[in-house]
């Protein structure tokens, strides 16, 4: 069922205001971020996405997000908190979304889920080395956690942060890809990149 606009409206509203209240009562532990003026592509698993948006509020960033009615209820928020989207999917408007962000990749910085919008989570599809390539910008890995959190019982197990609660994020150094050949070699290599910035990780 369709969702009426006026509804969309005020979840995009009290979403925004809710997440804001939310960010301020967190505490942030944030190692090796490159400067806001950096071009280049975030990527962190889709269950991260709240505690990237959350740290990330306001930054300009431009981030893939499905097409569907259920990415709807997520743009909205994210928009009105200062962060761009791109439509669409591997599976379902995935060419406008790919054109957008290379477009994007030109003013701003990418953020892209490799395992969304429906999995398997945590394995690293070829789409963000893809862009990488094409848009001549470096793969930059982002490993989350949160001390306290609700997890939801999603294909990803998404997450929740508790308010007042601690977000670490640690940012790898620059991943690039220079030819094609690189393209496929390089899913192995971002996901030994993930495990090893996770190993970093709180316990």
């Amino acid at each position: 069922m369709k969702i009426p606009k006026w509804l969309m409206f005020c979840e995009r509203k009290l979403a925004a205001k809710l997440l804001k209240l939310l960010s301020k009562s967190l505490k942030y532990n944030i190692l090796n971020k490159p400067n806001d003026d950096d071009k280049c592509i975030f990527m962190f698993w889709h269950r991260d996405l709240l505690l990237m948006l959350l740290h990330r509020i306001g930054s300009d960033a431009c981030v893939i997000v499905s097409a569907s009615q259920d990415g709807e209820l997520i743009a909205g928020p994210i928009e009105e908190l200062g962060v761009r989207t791109a439509r669409g999917s591997s599976t379902r408007q995935g060419s406008q979304a790919y054109r957008k962000l290379l477009t994007m990749a030109k003013e701003r910085q990418l953020a892209i889920t490799p395992d969304g919008p429906k999995g398997p989570s945590k394995v690293i599809q070829e789409g963000v080395a893809h862009i990488a390539y094409m848009a001549r910008i470096p793969i930059i890995a982002v490993a989350l956690h949160c001390d306290k959190e609700w997890v939801f019982n999603s294909w990803d197990k998404f997450r929740l942060p508790k308010p007042f609660s601690t977000i670490t994020a640690i940012y790898s150094n620059p991943f690039y890809i220079n030819t094609k050949e690189d393209i496929y070699n390089a899913i192995p290599r971002l996901t030994e990149l993930f495990q090893q910035l996770e190993q970093q990780l709180p316990r």
